[in-house]
């Protein structure tokens, strides 16, 4: 009868424990970074329809807020009327434009 040590009975174990060490160091490598470029990807796309959304919402209070803002100030101006703030907010954005237009070659 020969003796056998624990470490010789346990060959199956060792060898299933190293080969799914390889896979997993495989699927790391390969899955792992596709996944988390997935998951960024994803998220940065939520966000920017988010800001979008945001943006949008705050430029309407911002014209609404200033059209009350010439309607209280201004006595020709009737209240709820918005032309002012279209006026000002598009000579803001024409001459914001005009400025990023000629730094652009620089």
């Amino acid at each position: 009868m020969t003796e056998t040590t624990e470490a010789d009975d346990d060959w199956a174990g060792r060898a299933t424990a190293t080969v799914v060490g390889y896979v997993d160091t495989v699927r790391s490598a390969t899955t792992g970074k596709a996944l988390v470029a997935s998951r960024i990807a994803v998220y940065a796309v939520a966000m920017g329809l988010i800001a979008l959304v945001i943006g949008i919402m705050l430029l309407i209070v911002l014209v609404r807020f200033v059209g009350a803002i010439f309607a209280a100030i201004l006595p020709f101006v009737e209240p709820g009327e918005i032309w002012p703030s279209y006026l000002l907010l598009g000579t803001l954005f024409l001459f914001g434009g005009w400025y990023a237009w000629r730094k652009r070659g620089k």
